[in-house]
């Protein structure tokens, strides 16, 4: 069975980073019903996921443009604007 589990560890991983094919995803199911630890595994890792995307969110919403440069793109704006008139 370790080697099941160490299949099943892997795709759980590669499912982060793309979708796993049918015969790929029946894998995992089936083998979840045999073995708590893995489907916890997968579990966990989703958990994850969610919490760094949550916190990626938060960070680019928390991101300010210092005052210099936020005045140096509305001059580029306003400029831009003006030539159009």
């Amino acid at each position: 069975m370790k080697h099941a589990c160490e299949r099943i560890s892997q795709l759980a991983s590669q499912q982060l980073e793309r979708k796993l094919n049918l015969s790929e995803r029946v894998s995992m199911f089936v083998h979840f019903l045999m073995c708590g630890a893995c489907k916890q595994y997968n579990q966990n890792i989703l958990k994850l996921r969610q919490v760094f995307e949550l916190k990626r969110d938060e960070m680019v919403n928390d991101v300010k443009l210092p005052e210099l440069k936020r005045n140096d793109i509305q001059k580029v704006i306003r400029s831009h604007l003006e030539q159009q008139d």
